[in-house]
Protein backbone atom coordinates (compact mmCIF):
# COMPACT_ATOMS: atom_id res chain seq x y z
CA UNK A 1 0.00 0.00 0.00
CA UNK A 2 1.14 3.69 -0.83
CA UNK A 3 -0.51 6.08 1.76
CA UNK A 4 0.21 9.79 2.34
CA UNK A 5 0.14 10.96 5.77
CA UNK A 6 -0.58 14.27 7.33
CA UNK A 7 1.33 15.89 10.38
CA UNK A 8 -1.40 15.35 12.57
CA UNK A 9 -1.05 11.25 11.83
CA UNK A 10 2.23 11.58 11.08
CA UNK A 11 3.56 12.24 14.42
CA UNK A 12 1.72 9.62 16.15
CA UNK A 13 4.85 7.82 14.78
CA UNK A 14 6.71 9.71 17.68
CA UNK A 15 4.58 10.73 20.14
CA UNK A 16 2.71 8.20 22.13
CA UNK A 17 -1.13 8.96 22.08
CA UNK A 18 -4.42 7.36 20.38
CA UNK A 19 -4.02 6.08 17.55
CA UNK A 20 -0.24 5.70 17.57
CA UNK A 21 -0.24 2.13 17.23
CA UNK A 22 -2.52 2.19 14.03
CA UNK A 23 0.34 4.92 12.43
CA UNK A 24 2.87 2.67 13.09
CA UNK A 25 1.81 -0.69 11.54
CA UNK A 26 0.54 1.30 8.84
CA UNK A 27 3.99 2.97 8.36
CA UNK A 28 5.39 -0.49 8.16
CA UNK A 29 3.05 -2.15 6.03
CA UNK A 30 4.00 0.74 3.70
CA UNK A 31 5.13 -0.15 0.34
CA UNK A 32 5.95 4.06 -0.12
CA UNK A 33 4.70 6.88 1.85
CA UNK A 34 3.87 10.25 0.73
CA UNK A 35 4.05 13.50 2.76
CA UNK A 36 4.11 17.14 2.01
CA UNK A 37 7.25 19.28 2.35
CA UNK A 38 6.05 21.44 5.16
CA UNK A 39 5.38 18.07 7.41
CA UNK A 40 8.85 18.16 9.00
CA UNK A 41 8.43 21.85 9.89
CA UNK A 42 4.91 21.25 11.53
CA UNK A 43 6.27 17.72 13.29
CA UNK A 44 8.98 20.37 14.59
CA UNK A 45 6.86 22.71 15.46
CA UNK A 46 4.67 20.20 17.70
CA UNK A 47 7.86 18.52 19.23
CA UNK A 48 8.60 22.58 20.08
CA UNK A 49 4.69 22.84 21.47
CA UNK A 50 4.91 19.29 23.53
CA UNK A 51 8.34 20.24 25.15
CA UNK A 52 7.05 23.70 26.39
CA UNK A 53 3.85 22.30 28.07
CA UNK A 54 6.08 20.04 29.60
CA UNK A 55 4.73 16.48 28.18
CA UNK A 56 8.80 15.44 26.89
CA UNK A 57 11.94 16.11 28.18
CA UNK A 58 14.69 18.22 26.44
CA UNK A 59 17.03 15.03 25.53
CA UNK A 60 13.55 13.35 24.39
CA UNK A 61 12.80 16.57 21.81
CA UNK A 62 16.55 16.30 20.53
CA UNK A 63 16.17 12.15 20.16
CA UNK A 64 12.48 12.70 18.27
CA UNK A 65 14.18 15.65 16.33
CA UNK A 66 16.83 13.38 15.51
CA UNK A 67 14.64 10.26 14.43
CA UNK A 68 12.12 12.41 12.25
CA UNK A 69 14.98 14.44 10.45
CA UNK A 70 16.57 10.64 9.54
CA UNK A 71 12.90 9.15 8.97
CA UNK A 72 12.09 12.11 6.46
CA UNK A 73 15.32 10.83 4.08
CA UNK A 74 12.91 7.75 3.45
CA UNK A 75 9.98 9.37 2.83
CA UNK A 76 8.62 10.67 -1.08
CA UNK A 77 8.24 14.70 -0.22
CA UNK A 78 5.68 16.47 -2.11
CA UNK A 79 5.80 20.17 -3.44
CA UNK A 80 2.75 22.28 -3.84
CA UNK A 81 1.44 25.39 -6.17
CA UNK A 82 -0.05 28.35 -4.11
CA UNK A 83 -2.54 28.02 -6.77
CA UNK A 84 -4.12 24.77 -5.73
CA UNK A 85 -4.00 25.47 -2.01
CA UNK A 86 -6.10 28.66 -2.86
CA UNK A 87 -8.64 26.95 -4.57
CA UNK A 88 -9.19 24.58 -1.84
CA UNK A 89 -9.04 27.04 0.32
CA UNK A 90 -11.82 28.89 -1.21
CA UNK A 91 -13.82 25.78 -1.88
CA UNK A 92 -13.29 23.91 2.02
CA UNK A 93 -12.53 27.26 4.29
CA UNK A 94 -9.29 25.57 5.23
CA UNK A 95 -6.67 26.15 7.49
CA UNK A 96 -3.40 27.41 5.23
CA UNK A 97 -1.58 24.59 6.31
CA UNK A 98 -4.74 21.88 5.96
CA UNK A 99 -4.63 23.07 2.51
CA UNK A 100 -0.92 22.69 1.60
CA UNK A 101 -1.51 19.03 2.92
CA UNK A 102 -4.64 18.25 0.83
CA UNK A 103 -3.00 20.00 -2.52
CA UNK A 104 0.22 18.20 -2.04
CA UNK A 105 -2.26 14.57 -1.87
CA UNK A 106 -4.00 15.73 -4.42
CA UNK A 107 -1.10 16.36 -6.66
CA UNK A 108 -0.14 12.88 -6.37
CA UNK A 109 -3.59 10.89 -5.64
CA UNK A 110 -2.35 8.48 -9.10
CA UNK A 111 -0.23 7.32 -6.99
CA UNK A 112 -1.47 6.73 -3.12
CA UNK A 113 -4.05 4.60 -1.35
CA UNK A 114 -5.02 6.35 1.25
CA UNK A 115 -4.86 10.04 2.66
CA UNK A 116 -4.06 9.09 6.67
CA UNK A 117 -5.17 12.22 8.98
CA UNK A 118 -6.66 13.19 12.35
CA UNK A 119 -8.26 16.14 11.38
CA UNK A 120 -11.97 15.84 11.04
CA UNK A 121 -12.43 18.71 8.45
CA UNK A 122 -9.56 17.77 6.21
CA UNK A 123 -10.70 14.27 6.18
CA UNK A 124 -14.21 15.53 5.06
CA UNK A 125 -12.45 18.20 2.20
CA UNK A 126 -10.56 14.93 1.22
CA UNK A 127 -13.39 12.49 0.47
CA UNK A 128 -14.89 15.47 -0.89
CA UNK A 129 -11.85 15.74 -3.80
CA UNK A 130 -12.78 11.76 -3.94
CA UNK A 131 -9.55 10.58 -2.05
CA UNK A 132 -9.32 7.43 0.39
CA UNK A 133 -8.87 8.58 4.20
CA UNK A 134 -8.68 6.91 6.96
CA UNK A 135 -8.67 7.91 10.39
CA UNK A 136 -6.22 6.04 12.43
CA UNK A 137 -7.98 7.53 15.98
CA UNK A 138 -11.03 6.39 14.98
Amino acid sequence: MTYFFDTSSLIKNYIEETGSEKVSALMEEAEEIFVSEITIIECFSTLKRILSERLIRESDYLHLKDEIQYDFGFLSKVGISPESCEQLIDKYQLKSLDSIQLAASLSVSDEIDTFICCDKKLLKAAEAENLETLNPIV
